[in-house]
């Protein structure tokens, strides 16, 4: 008997101990950040899981299960302000897990999860593994790894400076180099912010005091929240962007794609909707005019997929022709390359060089820096014809 009341006491001692002595976390978002998060929890952004302690690090899974609902709620709210007309032509209305995964297929696999936000997360090209096939789901994230996952899936949608962390950021030199362009273009773009002010003199080159990062430190589930409620209020969570480089919306999905390192395979198929979000934009007088209802409406809308340079180079009538008439053709934009009708089982293959780093912005003056670090846009350089010309 006193064997057991021993025992008892040693477990309600060490019971006690952990209670004592365990980290106790806010309930409540700091005031600095109480704005922005509770707007998020309100735009149904937040995963429940993770409202509440709030000045705890946030995870690699908790991360990735933040990012895919706050874009998958975006987007289909988004997709709400379709014409009636264009949504009775779609297979389903919601973007789900299940119907997302159905849709974009991939051979990314993690050994330690089969987690579907961190599979999804992966095929958007927000997360990555750590290079021996594992996630590590439970690990905690620090400022300048989520500075890297928030701008894998920016990049194609927003500009940024890569060197304005290094003039403004005072703690810069402890950021790892692979993550250096993305802390810069993450804080230009006031994703992340510093803990204090950048004062500066007679101009923005002239700084009198630099902001503090804190480049290694964990991120908290606040701090990543704040950081979504951002890149809400800026409309770019509506988007949503294949192994951050080819902006999709829902007529594409149903067409369905394969996606593995940064790259992008649209499969080929026959889906067709006459009140397309494509064919209800198309005006008199552009090029794509000439095809519309000739062909499927995903034939002509998977052949300007790629980011916003890439687009506005290939809407030609010569190039639009080559497509539907089963070209193989290879258009070389050196930081990316589309392939069209490379086999019958894809209608284009876009690839993203990432020897040359980030893609800068999501519009027509686009950029990247060159092996030689010059600032350049991206645009076309070469077309090469291939060797698999298919006839449709």
């Amino acid at each position: 008997m006193k064997k057991i009341i021993a025992i008892i006491m040693v477990v309600s001692i060490f019971i006690s101990g952990i209670n004592v002595n365990a980290k106790s976390y806010q309930q409540q978002p700091s005031d600095w950040a109480a704005e922005g998060v509770n707007q998020a929890i309100a735009d149904g952004l937040v995963p429940e899981e993770i409202q509440c302690d709030y000045d705890k690090p946030i995870t690699r899974r908790e991360f990735a299960t933040l990012m895919v609902t706050a874009i998958f709620t975006s987007f289909n709210e988004y997709n709400e302000g379709y014409e009636e007309i264009t949504k009775l032509g779609w297979e389903f209305r919601t973007l789900t897990l299940d119907n997302f995964l159905e849709k974009v297929e991939s051979d990314i696999k993690f050994t330690d999860t089969d987690d579907k936000y961190i599979d999804i997360a992966s095929r958007l090209g927000i997360v990555n593994g750590l290079g021996d096939g594992t996630f590590k789901p439970d690990n905690y994230i620090t400022r300048a790894e989520a500075a890297v996952m928030f701008t894998n899936y920016t990049q194609v949608i927003d500009g940024g400076n890569p060197v304005r962390g290094a003039r403004e950021i005072e703690d810069f030199y402890l950021v790892p180099d692979w993550a250096k362009d993305a802390v810069s273009m993450a804080y230009s773009n006031e994703y992340l912010k510093g803990t204090r002010d950048v004062i500066y003199g007679m101009n923005t080159l002239d700084i009198k005091q630099k902001t503090i990062f804190n480049p290694l430190d964990n991120i908290t589930r606040e701090q990543a929240i704040l950081v979504v409620s951002r890149l809400q209020s800026y409309h770019i969570l509506e988007a949503l962007i294949l192994e951050g480089l080819v902006r999709i919306c829902m007529d594409n999905l149903f067409g369905g794609f394969f996606v593995t390192d940064n790259t992008v395979c649209i499969k080929s198929n026959s889906y067709n909707n006459k009140y397309s979000g494509m064919n209800m934009v198309i005006r008199p007088g552009t090029a794509m005019e000439k095809f519309k209802y000739k062909y499927p409406s995903s034939q002509l809308s998977d052949c300007l997929l790629g980011p916003a340079a890439t687009n506005m180079a290939l809407n030609k009538i010569e190039y639009i022709q080559n497509f539907v008439d089963g070209k193989h053709t290879i258009y070389d934009f050196e930081i990316i390359t589309v392939e069209h009708n490379p086999s019958k089982e894809y209608f284009s293959i876009v690839r993203h060089n990432m020897s040359f780093g980030y893609i800068i912005g999501g519009t027509s003056t686009t950029e990247y820096f060159d092996d030689k670090m010059n600032r350049k846009p991206v645009k076309l350089l070469e077309i090469r014809e291939g060797n698999n010309n298919l006839k449709k």
